[in-house]
């Protein structure tokens, strides 16, 4: 029977080359983009399946209220990590690790930034690398130590043969490397190529109060034991660190948060977990079966569109003996065998998209077939595609009856049409679904990206303060300009989209003292405001070099209001943690920490008081003159800073590259969601072109009747079009109401939103109907355009 199914599938697939291989290319398409996005699922889903202890690793966040609104931190006191491991016997082990960093480090000639963290040896037991080289008692047991990964490892030393050997880091400390582990993956929350430990940190920077229960400056891991009830250690945890702080009000609750929702939730809003990365999952997850669907859709239409071309053969078999079942069971047999070429096809496909769709998505995704999991999902997608596929054309087939058939008489195709139409329908619509939400998608990041954010980030080039660069920095700013293409150097902590510090510890005059806002601050020169373009509401700028400024400061209009409602406030004192400072000026609002968000109230501070709290290093914003050579200006000041500070290589970002990395997970998702929108369209197209074909042929001897007595070439392709258009047009209204529905839902999900763009429906449904217009009319011309005499005689 097998055989039977196979001579038969192949002799129709000969046969009808031209439908063949619109069924078979447009469902290999459709089955590829379906692999591909079920591959980047399962990256996504698969994120920290690495590590072992993954259902009891936990992250200690602080949820604190400031002025009636909920913010949530993972950032946590120095002494907590310790106290709680010695407090809670659930606790298997508990490990603090700083924000991580991007250090230099050097091997003989050999310097690479690489970047790391400093770590309780804690940490190790927590998240179980594979040790390499080394083992876990001795990796962290000496400050003086560090451990690499396997690829830092290789790009130092050339091997992972480097046990004892020495680096040293930022051109100052030598370290021993007592361990090398296996890289962790990239879908992974903690990848290294450094680890040291904390102690080390504590040793080099003991003025940033790591010992103080006050102050939360890093992030605490947690191991439970496998038995532990998490809803009864978040009870106990939650005011656990208020207490120690001996705190009255209980203003910030603590809780562990697991590791199995951190890529997948982890965002918070007003306290209460959103959904995350999962709302992604879910869109593409539902643009996969869509695609797919609409491939299956090509296939029913044209199989059963060329059912006509078999109806004599399926009468023969009848007459024969065969019966319906023994029919069903051999077209869904052809349909299966079709699917199973499609699928053949699709891998190749996939094999080709995949580094072109690494490049979208960021990853380094394969197709393993001796993976079993890829293989069975390969599998199943063909049979689910055969059989959903050759379903109705199956039963549709097997239900024409013999006699009226060979007599040539006419069979009831009302509900063939009907169920025809309907598919093209559910298939458009899908695709100007995905038309409409690709258009939303990248309008709401242009609006984002072309907001007013305060300051001028174009121009702007960034580059790292380090080694001895503060010592020749008056020397350094001087000579940057002098090569004529450099208007101003500013200096910052922090780089200006994002402030990493807030407190809530301000004071002045007429402030409610139970009023608690949390307010942000960070550290700056005088020429900060100048380089990024930064406007004045009042007072005036810090004086060159802070001359007789060493207490003021400058705050923007959000924090000037909160003092007092006109904003003019220069001159006035507040207290910041009892430190008490004078505002010299009020800047313009602009926004940091969240692009979709307004301009929080921020405190600028001198540098000189960034230094004396524990802050270290900084950037040196340069803003450069329009027009200039980039290229050129960055040669000039690789040589300035190589001048001055010889021994760290010179690297440098544009702001510009920085703003955009912010939108970097919605431009990968306007890509995708763009590249399926098309390869929906080319494939309801394919299938549409298909069934233009059949059209034309079935109306041929109609069109060379209606063209002898006179119809012209232009309306004969108005009515073979006709039919299609409206199908298109009901697809379009059908569209509409589902698309504004979850598109309106996504926008909700930003805080900086742009309305909903109304010309937009419009404008996809006229570029849907010039393209199904387009499509029809190849087939319609060919048909207007034939020879009436040889139509007619041959039919």
């Amino acid at each position: 029977m097998f055989k039977n199914f196979l001579k038969s599938a192949f002799r129709n697939l000969w046969k009808t080359k031209g439908y063949s291989f619109l069924n078979i290319f447009g469902l290999a398409l459709g089955i590829a983009v379906t692999a591909l996005i079920f591959l980047w699922v399962e990256d996504e889903v698969s994120w920290n399946d690495n590590f072992v202890n993954k259902k009891d690793i936990y992250i200690t966040k602080s949820q604190q209220t400031y002025d009636g609104n909920i913010n949530v931190f993972e950032a946590t006191p120095g002494p907590f990590a310790k106290e709680f491991q010695r407090e809670f016997p659930k606790v298997l082990h508990a490990g603090r690790l700083n924000w991580g960093s991007s250090n230099l480090f050097t091997v003989g000639e050999k310097q690479l930034y690489q970047f790391g963290y400093y770590a309780d040896p804690e940490i190790l037991s927590i998240l179980s690398p594979e040790f390499l080289k080394g083992d876990l008692k001795s990796a962290l047991k000496d400050p003086s130590n560090i451990v690499l990964s396997e690829s830092a490892a290789k790009k130092l030393f050339g091997s992972t043969e480097v046990l004892g050997k020495t680096v040293k880091l930022d051109n100052n400390e030598v370290f021993n490397v007592s361990a090398v582990t296996k890289d962790f993956p990239k879908n992974s929350s903690f990848r290294y190529d450094w680890l040291i430990d904390f102690k080390k940190l504590i040793m080099s920077s003991p003025e940033f109060g790591y010992s103080n229960w006050g102050n939360n400056t890093v992030i605490t891991l947690v191991l439970l034991a496998p038995t532990a009830d998490l809803a009864s250690v978040n009870e106990k945890l939650k005011f656990y660190i208020d207490d120690k702080q001996s705190s009255k009000e209980h203003v910030d609750k603590n809780f562990l948060y697991p590791m199995e929702r951190w890529k997948m939730y982890n965002t918070f809003k007003q306290g209460v977990e959103q959904d995350g990365k999962i709302k992604s999952i879910r869109l593409f997850t539902a643009i996969a079966w869509l695609v797919l669907l609409i491939a299956c859709i090509n296939f029913m239409n044209l199989s059963t569109a060329r059912s006509e071309k078999r109806s004599k053969e399926v009468a023969m078999r009848k007459i024969v003996g065969a019966r319906r079942k023994s029919l069903i069971v051999q077209f869904l047999g052809e349909s299966l065998v079709f699917a199973f070429i499609a699928g053949l096809l699709a891998i190749g496909f996939v094999q080709l998209a995949l580094p072109v769709f690494n490049t979208f998505v960021y990853k380094e995704l394969t197709v393993d077939l001796s993976n079993v999991q890829h293989l069975a999902f390969i599998t199943a997608i063909v049979v689910a595609c055969g059989l959903v596929s050759g379903s109705y054309p199956a039963f549709f087939l097997s239900s024409f009856a013999p006699l009226d058939t060979l007599k040539g008489g006419k069979r009831k195709a009302g509900s063939n049409n009907i169920v025809r139409k309907a598919l093209v329908v559910t298939q458009f619509t899908a695709a100007i679904i995905l038309m409409i939400c690709t258009s939303i998608i990248y309008l709401q990041i242009q609006h984002a990206k072309n907001r007013d954010l305060g300051f001028d980030r174009s121009q702007v080039i960034t580059t790292n303060i380090q080694g001895s660069m503060l010592e020749h920095m008056d020397v350094i700013k001087q000579e940057l300009k002098a090569t004529g293409s450099i208007e101003s150097v500013g200096l910052s902590i922090n780089d200006v989209l994002n402030v990493g510090s807030n407190t809530s510890g301000f004071e002045w005059d007429g402030k409610d003292p139970k009023s608690s806002i949390l307010i942000g601050f960070t550290f700056v020169d005088p020429e900060f405001t100048d380089a990024l373009h930064i406007k004045f509401k009042d007072g005036r700028n810090f004086r060159p070099n802070f001359q007789g400024d060493s207490s003021s400061i400058l705050i923007n209009e959000s924090f000037a209001k909160l003092i007092q409602p006109d904003g003019l406030v220069a001159g006035k004192t507040i207290k910041m943690n009892g430190m008490a400072f004078t505002i010299a000026g009020v800047v313009d609002n602009y926004v940091y920490n969240d692009i979709y968000g307004t301009a929080e109230p921020l405190m600028l501070a001198p540098m000189h008081v960034g230094y004396a709290y524990g802050f270290s290093g900084g950037l040196i914003n340069i803003k450069t003159k329009a027009g200039v050579d980039l290229q050129a200006v960055i040669r000039q000041m690789e040589g300035i800073f190589k001048k001055y500070n010889p021994d760290f290589p010179f690297s440098y970002k544009f702001l510009d590259e920085t703003f955009d990395n912010y939108f970097s997970t919605e431009m990968m998702l306007q890509k995708l969601a763009s590249l399926f929108a098309i390869l929906a369209i080319i494939i309801s197209c394919l299938g549409l072109l298909g069934l233009a074909a059949y059209s034309a042929e079935q109306r041929s001897r109609e069109v060379s009747i209606r063209k002898v007595l006179g119809a012209s070439v232009a309306r004969l392709v108005k009515m073979l079009n006709y039919d299609f258009l409206i199908l298109v047009s009901i697809s379009c209204f059908l569209a509409f109401p589902i698309a504004w529905y979850f598109m309106s839902d996504w926008l909700k999900g930003y805080s900086y939103r742009m309305e909903m763009p109304w010309l937009i429906f419009p404008t996809i449904a006229a570029l849907a109907l010039i393209i199904a217009l387009f499509t029809i009319s190849t087939q319609a011309l060919r048909a207007a355009n034939a020879n009436p005499t040889k139509t007619l005689r041959d039919n």
